[in-house]
């Protein structure tokens, strides 16, 4: 038997509200570990550079960061 045959037995004799219990901790395990990574979970070095050519931002860093915080004040 397999593991997940193993849980799915289990998990059948488990009132409701502790089996949806299981399945939100499965869930859970399942978004924290993957088993194929998602096309989402890439590296931050993939993204440096892909506003160069943004109209928005092709002014002085310096001054784009001034507007932003001041926008905070």
């Amino acid at each position: 038997m397999t593991t997940a045959e193993t849980v799915y037995e289990l998990v059948k004799a488990l009132p409701e509200d502790q089996a949806n219990m299981v399945l939100a901790f499965a869930e859970f395990l399942h978004l924290k570990f993957p088993s194929h990574p998602s096309p989402t979970s890439q590296l931050l070095s993939s993204y440096l550079g892909i506003l160069k050519d943004s109209p928005n931002f092709n002014e002085d860093p310096v001054e784009i960061q001034q507007v932003l915080r001041s926008e905070w004040e």
